[in-house]
């Protein structure tokens, strides 16, 4: 086979044009796929999620859900009215912060709240889960937990599991006292009861996460050995 004055081997030529066809279609797939939840947005040049005010006095940052569902505007209320504090200082002592995460058709949302009371920083932590398969529509503790076949008796058992080697560690670290046991002591300072207290559960990159909120203040100052990083717990 002949084009012009080069000479191309007709198999070759179809194996090319063969290839070249299944790019193609690989890449129509690939848009769609990747297209198909923007129906959703209400702003489509803008991500799921992004920065609807900021607040430099305070170090805070406030969300936009950009999603058309009754669920996020309501949220979305909630968060212009967070943000309209901020704006007065009128908590010059707290501060928020957020991350977002886009996994499969689930948009997963923290709010982190940065409080300091009594020269004592404290975490606290919001989540919200959207469905894009389902109208962006906001999932449920109960609904989110059931996509990966848990129940509160699994997050008790992973968060005890995770507590139990933060235990561990300040009892060999010498951070507590070996007289501090796990029940009477740790956790009571801790301020835990039920591990499934306050738990918050954020989809990322497929799996599940939970933040959950405790006090680390103590006599034994071991606030001092915790970051951000400890309220966050993958259950597998």
């Amino acid at each position: 086979m002949k084009i012009g004055n080069v000479e191309i081997n007709k198999k070759l030529f179809i194996a090319l044009i063969i290839v070249s066809i299944i790019a193609l279609i690989a890449l129509i797939i690939k848009v769609t796929y990747l297209n198909r939840y923007e129906k959703h947005k209400i702003d489509k040049k803008k991500d799921y999620i992004y920065t609807y005010s900021t607040n430099d006095l305070t170090d805070t940052v406030i969300p936009y859900i950009n999603l058309d569902s009754k669920d996020a505007k309501s949220i979305n209320n909630t968060l212009v009215k967070i943000s309209s504090l901020y704006s007065k200082n009128q908590m010059n002592n707290s501060s928020i912060s957020y991350t977002y995460n886009v996994s499969n058709n689930y948009v997963s949302l923290l709010i982190i709240i940065r409080t300091i009371e009594d020269e004592k920083l404290k975490f606290s932590f919001d989540s919200y889960v959207f469905d894009l398969n389902d109208e962006a529509r906001l999932l449920s503790n109960k609904e989110i937990l059931a996509l990966y076949n848990k129940d509160l008796d699994d997050i008790n058992e992973k968060l005890e599991e995770e507590m139990r080697k933060k235990y561990d560690y300040e009892i060999e670290e010498e951070i507590l006292p070996k007289s501090c046991d796990y029940n009477n002591c740790f956790l009571s300072l801790r301020n835990i009861d039920e591990y499934y207290d306050n738990a918050n559960y954020y989809i990322e990159d497929g799996e599940l996460v939970v933040y959950r909120d405790y006090n680390v203040y103590s006599e034994y100052n071991e606030q001092n050995y915790y970051t951000r990083d400890d309220f966050k717990f993958y259950i597998n």
